[in-house]
């Protein structure tokens, strides 16, 4: 399934800074976590640590929701979405979202800052994800 976003929509989903995931944590509990990310071709893209609880959660179930939304008030815009979560292991595409990530939040990936928290672009310690959607819904109003 792909969700078209308007393009007033896709630009305040590049722009935004935080992305909240939610999956089923071990004890079958939702969590919602906010995350940076990237939106690439359409496609939203995560990074996270090969041992963090989130990762091992969506190891278990890749049944995941996600939202971008925010705005001021009476001008809210934003996006629902649920469906998988699926590893990045292709080279060329997690080189991608590792520059994207640190374009995006840092102005270059080779800051120290970002480096620090994703590690080299080829750190087997960190795993990237794509998103997925199987349906969902967007507003603007």
């Amino acid at each position: 399934m792909s969700l078209t976003l308007s393009p007033t929509l896709q630009t305040f989903c590049e722009q935004e800074a935080l992305l909240r995931l939610a999956y089923v944590d071990r004890q079958g509990f939702p969590r919602v976590l906010p995350l940076w990310f990237v939106l690439l071709d359409e496609a939203y893209y995560v990074g996270t640590g090969t041992t963090s609880p989130k990762w091992k959660a969506i190891q278990r179930d890749t049944r995941v929701g996600w939202s971008v939304d925010g705005g001021v008030p009476e001008h809210y815009t934003g996006a629902s979405l649920y469906g998988r979560a699926i590893e990045v292991t292709e080279a060329a595409t997690r080189a991608r979202v590792y520059a994207a990530l640190g374009r995006k939040y840092f102005q270059t990936p080779e800051h120290p800052r970002f480096i620090e928290i994703f590690g080299p672009l080829d750190e087997p310690a960190t795993v990237y994800l794509r998103l997925v959607p199987a349906g969902g819904r967007t507003w603007e109003y």
